[in-house]
């Protein structure tokens, strides 16, 4: 092990977030194949997941023997990510014997869990140890090990408590009066605003709530010179950082701040979203963590957070440019030209598979957002500006299938919706150019995959198949319903913002975007008020491998969704051949989604015991297909306001799990629906059909009821097989601080290698 210094104060001696530098091969890993152990080099960690707890509540050891000069150091710590409920232990080898720690219990963040090394020179060996007495699928990762020295850490940390609140040279003086308009007008022009504050003004009188203010509010309870770090935190997620950096957020509540100020007339809000621009600017990376930048290393978090500074800063250089003076303006532009612009196109230009799904489009408004600004003072920018509305233009005509599909599920497409298609409306406004008309004309193909994955579930927007959440964000509706006015996408905007009405504030997840909902209200002003078309019947997308059925039962909708595969689609599931059943306004058989990306349900969220399908079972073993899956998944479709018929082949990527899977569904009328499972394993003792739900679930025998609140499902299993029911916890949002509720799965088990197993479901109204 290598001594790797990251500051005055700390260094890495396990990098296990870096694939290139990890030493994963050296560990001694105990045997875990009764439990089902699985350790991997994975993204920016080593995995490790397990099927089931075993009898020693000890699923994972592992042991190294090391040679590493400590002495500059108290303590030695490793970066874990446990499943919730379970506790780390440590063992470290030191000339001077052994020394020990052990973590808190688990709740839905890492912790770093340190070992006084009780003034040791040399690191002899380490030992880890996960214990649990949870059952059930657990999965989590370790990020690093590494050493500190306490003292100098705390004068490390003394550098970034310089700051206050008054930025002498940087803002103008707290007397000065602020005329509350747009510097530039880039994402809202003069007149808009004041359109804006008067419909704002209108709504707050007739007793509605602001959720600007709401969100001005929420940004003040800080101030943001308090974050100033050496790094920017990626919104909430815990990933990357470190553990003293959790809850240092300084992304979104500028511009926030900024909006607020502008429609309520305030200084100091517009003078708070200036100094959390200067905070911003202030940290010294705009990047996640050390880990992006570990000398030596290879790994980097592309430019996620870069372009997410870019935004937030150059937006507040235009709606409270005001407040700067001209060395705080310099300063910002400096910054996002060196610091954001450098690192984008760093990452444009090296990785060629960012053009082919989201991330391009991901990283763009920050991107044009800084340029659009910069080439306000420096002209030589324009031509950077046209190459990369270019680039983004490619991107897209890349990403959309030909049939209008995305592949990588509803929640990233609003990296159509919204990334790919704010960066062309704020380009044509720098231009002179109506922004409808420049909409790209690949985009406007997609009505069908809208259709698609529009949810009858009366809590969604949208299906959450694959990397998803229910809700899909506003201001991608509203770029999507100028796009195409008569998609679903319309009638999901006109159901989620009535007119005249403010959605309500949320607290959940990430700090919730103000500039968004402003640019929302201002395209939906501008949107010709129509009745809507309704979904249609039937929507089959042959390159996408999605398919959906849209049926009425006693003026209830059904809405049976199939989910295939577009060969290599990423943001996927192991779920190719999966369904979701809404019903009289809930889910039946549900899609978890995914959670929040910090926590080891979003990595459970992927497998396929998460999904309505039929697994193999295998002593000891997770049977799973590929995931991404490089092969062609199409369902083969009929069906109209009546019937629906639907079979496909998936036996494909089940290598030494399945040597034949075709799965059939059948709905002659929407009240009734067959499925059918025809299969032949490679090994193992049987197969579980999988349902899941948040219903209330009864069995009786082979029955199966599920109660909703206008509709009740019935399930009936086939004779001879065996019904189980257990629960699996999850944690729903895109927040280590969202909410744990209980889903169901429902396991109708059939002996065999072989055979046919049939599965009817009835429907009816209550």
């Amino acid at each position: 092990m290598t001594v790797i210094p990251i500051n005055m104060a700390e260094a890495i001696i396990e990098p296990f977030f870096d694939g290139s530098l990890s030493g994963l091969s050296k560990w001694i890993i105990e045997d875990g194949a009764s439990h089902g152990l699985v350790v991997r080099q994975d993204w920016c960690w080593v995995a490790f997941e397990w099927a089931r707890r075993p009898v020693n509540n000890l699923p994972l050891r592992m042991r190294r023997e090391v040679e590493v000069v400590c002495g500059d150091y108290n303590d030695l710590i490793v970066s874990v990510m446990a499943p919730p409920g379970a506790v780390v232990k440590l063992e470290v080898q030191t000339e001077r014997g052994t020394v020990r720690g052990r973590s808190k219990r688990f709740g839905s963040i890492k912790q770093e869990v340190t070992v006084n090394l009780r003034g040791a020179s040399r690191i002899q060996g380490m030992t880890l140890e996960i214990h649990t007495r949870r059952d059930g699928i657990a999965a989590g990762w370790f990020n690093w090990i590494g050493l500190r020295h306490r003292r100098q850490l705390k004068r490390y940390e003394k550098q970034w408590r310089r700051f206050d609140a008054r930025w002498e040279k940087y803002l103008v003086p707290e007397e000065f009066v602020p005329a509350f308009k747009p510097a530039y007008g880039i994402l809202v022009t003069e007149d808009e605003t004041e359109a804006v504050r008067a419909r704002h003004t209108a709504m707050l009188a007739a007793g509605q709530v602001s959720p600007f203010e709401l969100a001005g509010q929420c940004a003040a309870r800080q101030a943001p010179e308090e974050s100033i770090s050496d790094s920017v935190n990626f919104w909430l997620d815990t990933r990357y950082n470190r553990v003293r950096d959790h809850n240092k957020i300084l992304l979104t509540h500028g511009p926030n701040v900024a909006i607020d100020g502008l429609l309520r007339r305030d200084p100091k809000m517009l003078r708070l979203a200036a100094r959390y621009a200067l905070s911003i600017a202030h940290c010294e990376h705009w990047d996640d963590s050390f880990i992006c930048r570990l000398p030596g290393g290879l790994f980097d978090h592309r430019c996620f957070v870069q372009s997410l500074c870019a935004f937030d800063v150059a937006l507040i250089l235009d709606l409270a440019g005001e407040m700067f003076t001209g060395v705080g303006r310099e300063f910002l532009m400096r910054r996002l030209a060196q610091e954001a612009l450098g690192t984008i196109a760093y990452n444009v230009w090296k990785y060629d598979y960012i053009h082919n799904c989201n991330q391009l489009a991901w990283f763009t408004p920050g991107r044009m957002m800084a340029m659009l600004v910069l080439e306000r003072h420096w002209p030589r920018v324009r031509p950077y500006t046209e190459q990369a509305i270019m680039e983004l233009q490619a991107s897209l005509e890349n990403v959309i299938l030909p049939d209008g599909g995305y592949p990588e599920g509803p929640m990233y497409f609003r990296c159509v919706g919204r990334d790919g298609l704010l960066p062309f409306y704020l380009h044509a406004r720098a231009r002179g150019q109506d922004p409808a008309a420049t909409i790209p004309q690949v985009v406007r193909r997609c009505a069908a995959f809208g259709d698609v994955v529009t949810s009858t579930d009366e809590d969604q927007d949208v299906i959450p198949a694959c990397d998803a959440l229910g809700r899909h964000e506003l201001v991608s509706q509203a770029m999507l319903a100028t796009a195409m006015p008569e998609s679903a996408w319309a009638r999901m905007l006109a159901h989620r913002l009535p007119p005249g009405t403010l959605p309500p504030y949320s607290t959940e997840g990430h700090v919730q975007a103000m500039a968004d909902l402003l640019l929302t209200l201002v395209i939906a002003g501008r949107l010709e008020k129509k009745t809507l078309p309704p979904a249609p019947p039937l929507v089959v997308m042959p390159d996408l491998g999605w398919a959906a059925s849209t049926r009425t039962l006693n003026d209830q909708s059904v809405k049976l969704f199939i989910i295939g595969n577009q060969a290599g689609a990423g943001h996927t599931h192991e779920d190719k051949g999966s369904f979701v059943l809404e019903f009289a306004g809930e889910t039946f058989a549900m899609d978890c989604g995914t959670s929040d990306y910090s926590s080891p349900y979003a990595n459970l969220a992927t497998q396929c015991a998460w999904h309505n399908m039929l697994l193999p079972v295998v002593d000891g073993d997770r049977p799973h297909p590929q995931c991404p899956l490089p092969h062609d998944v199409k369902p083969q479709c009929l069906g109209d306001a009546i019937h629906f018929y639907a079979t496909m082949e998936l036996t494909a990527g089940w290598a030494g799990f399945y040597r034949r899977w075709v799965r059939t569904w059948n709905s002659p009328a929407p009240d009734h629906l067959k499925i059918t499972d025809d299969y032949e394993l490679d090994g193992g003792s049987a197969v579980d059909f999988v349902w899941l739900t948040e219903r209330d679930v009864t069995v009786e025998g082979q029955c199966i009821t599920l109660i909703g609140k206008h509709g009740k499902v019935t399930i009936q299993a086939e004779a001879g097989t065996e019904v189980m029911v257990d629960d699996l916890p999850f944690l729903r949002g895109l927040s280590a601080t969202g909410t744990l509720v209980t889903l169901r799965r429902i396991a109708i088990r059939k002996a065999g290698l072989s055979g046919h197993l049939t599965t009817v479901v009835q429907l009816e109204t209550i």
